[in-house]
């Protein structure tokens, strides 16, 4: 891409910082100027290279001018001064501006020492912080009398933002000030250039500030590089061989200087201390990323390749961070012993912290020469954690087929957590149990599939003492307690166990391979006991630790989505669906697939109902399939027919089923999902039909036959509900509505016992169903008392589910944008000035139109009828979503339009809009 304007040849350097720039600490001296232009002032000012030493000078000089004021500049490159300075043509009543005092002769030194020691002097000196002379120091003591020395340094996060829109005359993005404090390091001439070269090359348009995207990379171009040779050039050379070697990755680390260098260590403090002085190297020591992006681009090939290779063999020999290295070496084509174990080695430590970036690591190692069936097993491992799931099991599968690789344990653990949620958790257990040290990370995929037997043994086998498998086997066995005692006692031991499991296998994060991770299995088990709060709780921690890395995301991710279904939080469920259907890097396999279709039906359902009792205005409507029969419900459950065929009924899908079973009953097509309730009653017989995961399947087939106003159906599930004798509280609550539906069906309401019901099932975190119970029996009480009386249940407790139960933690994919490409799909590539920057079409952000504050304007129930009325709901379904009359929400509608004064259609829309956006925001 061509950069979008031209920039004229006799342009002004990029690089020459606007004479109106911030100029932060030194701001005193202008101010004095500008008020007293005759009063002395000696002021010492010191700063690296590129601070601003001599724009302050400048504009010094320029405040004298417009105050008639004649000044006298000094600085090592003009003679003519230097040489009146000792002669007698030197008027001192003139103001004397000195600029890089360091590189002055020491008889000049002394003599400005002499100036400035005079009681009506006007002195400014400005100066690196190396070298420092003794004619320097002398200076710098006598100008120090009256005001301490000014100090520049490279800017801060805050100054940067002022730099920038002071330039561009706009309020510049976070996201542009990182990326300009990235590559300039704060530097101010650095800062500018780069924001100017941004400008240039079209990566950021000042008119549309809001559709910036940073790049994922960014390289110097090779004619900016060019226009900047003689800033590098002109550099001391061994300060310029310094740079180059930290350029390669190097640190201030003077044993490692000294051996990359062929230098000694003790000589190094100086080279150090002027680098330092250039500015070009950070205040904490680092090189600036722009600058180590032109310093090798200007440096010989050849040299830079040495400089490589050399470094690479310091630290494999140091046993030192090897991520730099690898990061050098790609790309770069170098290959040979030594470049094939850096990046071999980089790989290793990129498992660890960058897994996105091991498999090109060891893909490149691979191309430097080292032999692919050695690093086979870590491919397969970094292309899983990356989110490649079929090139990392064909390299696990490679592994498997050679008996005598010995990585085959490394690669049974690649394989076996990729084939479970791929519809293969039996091969998975198979490989699993192959191994003694991994068998019992069988237990869940056996438990899952009905074979308790075989857990049980696994937990009676001796358990392994290799400290390498030990936290792992230890969580492992853990989790089959855990899921053993959910069958055998309940929940609370269960969920005691998996929090523990996670525990131990936090540390270990984002580089675990997982058939499923504890947190997902503690969500799910909460969810079949009506614990949201601990579910929601166990995958926060998830999430925060990146437990099971990408590979896990999506199933943290829609187990969310679950959740928020599940406790009326709609929208943050259908936020999660879209997230993990459409913005993951990755596709969803099949048993995400599974229960991403699930929730897509359950919301369908659950929406479509609201419509229907809308529709109805709350009057006496059916619950059978004429009311909640939509388009979206018919997709749902198509989508998901297809979804139960790719993967098999376990103990942990029987909710999705559930779902599912209720969509396809109101879709007509009840029979396509019999088949899988089949397998899931033998299941569960299997296992003694355990209260925790047989209960939720008895409410969703209850209400899969109130779908289809199978009323003797309804009546057995119910039943089987109320048989229920063993002591839990879920399902009591689940018994009770059971009964408390059957009776509403029946017309034969009882409101006292439906509004005792229905805040039954809010204590187990189902608000949104004691709200759907209550309004229903509304609909089919016959004295209007009772229904005034279920509709203000119904009410309140729909206003405990209207907000999010949401935890930001869950619904962001930043953990993970941290170390890889955003699920924003950033550019790939920046080239500054040359090659210009390839930005990603956005919408554009709403105008800046000043609104009032939402609560003083629209109620909240005024903001959430708002909202309705631009999601394109009619009077009626708004009315049905939140249990009041269509009479009600016109009302609502005319208070609205009374208050926000509008009188159009277009105008109402807008200001919502405003008002919604603002309300959210907060």
């Amino acid at each position: 891409m061509k950069p979008s304007r031209s920039v004229p040849p006799d342009a002004p350097h990029l690089e020459a910082s606007p004479l109106d720039a911030p100029l932060g600490a030194a701001n005193w001296i202008l101010d004095q100027i500008t008020a007293h232009p005759q009063a002395p002032v000696a002021a010492a000012v010191v700063g690296p290279g590129g601070t601003g030493k001599s724009l302050l000078l400048e504009r010094a000089a320029r405040q004298y001018a417009r105050s008639g004021v004649d000044v006298t500049a000094i600085s090592p490159g003009r003679s003519i001064e230097l040489e009146s300075l000792d002669g007698e043509s030197l008027d001192l009543a003139r103001p004397l501006l000195i600029d890089d005092a360091h590189g002055l002769p020491e008889a000049t030194l002394t003599r400005l020492r002499t100036i400035a020691q005079a009681p009506d002097a006007r002195v400014v000196v400005a100066y690196r912080p190396w070298p420092r002379p003794a004619g320097l120091r002398g200076l710098s003591a006598a100008l120090s009398r009256t005001h301490s020395p000014t100090v520049l340094t490279h800017l801060d996060r805050s100054a940067i933002v002022d730099r920038i829109s002071s330039r561009l005359r706009i309020q510049a993005p976070i996201s542009l000030v990182e990326l300009v404090q990235e590559q300039s390091g704060g530097l101010p001439w650095l800062t500018d250039l780069v924001t100017q070269a941004l400008v240039d090359s079209g990566g950021f348009n000042p008119a549309r500030p809001q559709e910036f995207r940073r790049p994922q990379r960014v390289n110097v171009s090779a004619g900016l590089a060019e226009r900047l040779r003689h800033r590098i050039e002109e550099l001391d050379p061994e300060v310029r061989r310094l740079l180059e070697a930290m350029a390669v990755g190097a640190d201030l680390d003077a044993d490692v200087l000294a051996l990359l260098l062929d230098s000694d260590a003790s000589e190094l403090d100086e080279t150090v201390e002027a680098a330092l002085a250039t500015g070009l190297l950070t205040e904490s020591g680092q090189i600036i990323g722009f600058i180590a992006n032109l310093v090798l681009r200007l440096a010989p090939t050849l040299r830079s390749r040495k400089l490589q290779r050399r470094y690479a063999e310091i630290q494999l020999e140091r046993g030192g961070n090897m991520l730099t290295v690898g990061e050098q070496l790609l790309n770069t084509g170098a290959s040979g012993t030594t470049v094939a174990a850096a990046l071999e080695a980089a790989g290793e430590q990129a498992l660890r912290e960058r897994p996105e970036l091991a498999d090109k690591l060891f893909t490149a190692a691979v191309a430097a020469g080292a032999r692919e069936q050695r690093l086979g097993v870590r491919r397969a491992h970094a292309a899983a954690l990356a989110g490649d799931h079929t090139t990392a099991l064909r390299l696990a599968e490679e592994v498997l087929a050679d008996p005598s690789n010995p990585d085959r344990k490394r690669a049974v653990m690649v394989a076996a957590a990729l084939l479970a949620p791929r519809g293969l958790p039996d091969r998975s257990a198979q490989l699993y149990s192959s191994v003694a040290e991994s068998a019992v990370l069988a237990a869940p995929l056996l438990i899952g599939t009905g074979e308790r037997a075989r857990v049980q043994a696994l937990l009676e086998a001796p358990v392994s003492t290799d400290t390498e498998t030990s936290c792992l086997a230890e969580a492992g066995r853990r989790t089959a307690l855990a899921l053993i005692a959910s069958i055998d006692t309940g929940h609370t031991e269960a969920l005691a166990q998996l929090t523990s499991a996670i525990t131990l296998l936090e540390p270990a994060g984002e580089t675990l391979l997982l058939s499923d991770t504890p947190a997902a299995l503690s969500a799910v088990v909460a969810t079949q006991c009506g614990e949201l709060e601990v579910a929601e709780a166990a995958l926060s921690r998830a999430v925060v630790s990146r437990l099971g890395g990408r590979p896990a995301h999506a199933r943290h991710l829609l187990l969310h989505g679950w959740i928020s279904m599940l406790a009326g939080g709609l929208g943050a469920a259908h936020r999660a669906l879209h997230k993990a259907s459409t913005s993951l890097s990755q596709s969803l396999q099949p048993r995400e697939e599974l229960l991403a279709a699930a929730l897509q039906a359950g919301l369908a359902c659950r929406e479509a109902d609201s419509d229907a009792r809308g529709a109805d205005s709350l009057g006496a409507g059916s619950i059978g399939t004429g009311s909640i029969g939509t388009d979206a419900i018919h997709a749902a459950w198509q989508r998901g027919r297809r979804a139960l065929i790719g993967y098999p009924v376990d103990l942990y899908s029987l909710q999705q089923i559930g779902e599912l079973a209720i969509a396809a009953a109101a879709a007509g097509e009840a029979d396509g999902v019999a088949p899988y309730l089949q397998q899931a009653d033998v299941l569960l017989e299997k296992l003694g039909n355990p209260v925790l995961w047989a209960v939720p399947l008895h409410w969703h087939r209850l209400h899969a036959a109130l779908a289809v106003a199978d009323l003797a159906l309804a009546r057995h599930h119910a039943q089987r509900l109320a048989a229920v004798h063993v002591p839990s509280r879920y399902a009591a609550a689940l018994s009770a509505a059971g009964d408390a539906w059957i009776h509403t069906i029946d017309q034969t309401v009882d409101s006292a016992v439906v509004v005792q019901v229905a805040h039954q099932l809010r204590t187990v975190g189902l608000s949104a169903e004691g709200a759907r119970l209550a309004a229903h029996a509304a609909a089919a009480a016959t004295d209007p008392k009772d229904a005034t009386t279920l509709l203000g249940c119904a009410r309140t407790l729909a206003g405990g589910t209207s907000g999010t139960r949401t935890s930001p933690v869950v619904l962001t994919d930043a953990p993970f944008e941290s170390h890889s490409e955003s699920a924003a799909k950033p550019m790939e590539h920046t080239s500054y000035m040359a090659g210009g920057t390839q930005t990603p079409e956005s919408p554009s952000a709403t105008g800046g139109v000043d609104v009032p504050k939402p609560d003083s304007v629209l109620s909240l129930r005024e903001l959430e009828v708002g909202r309705l009325i631009l999601a394109g709901f009619t009077h009626k379904q708004i009315g049905g979503k939140l249990f009041i009359s269509a009479k009600t929400v016109e009302h609502h509608v005319a208070r609205i339009r009374q208050r926000l004064a509008v009188s159009s259609r277009t105008e109402l829309f807008g200001r919502l809009r405003s008002l919604v956006a603002e309300a959210t925001d907060q």
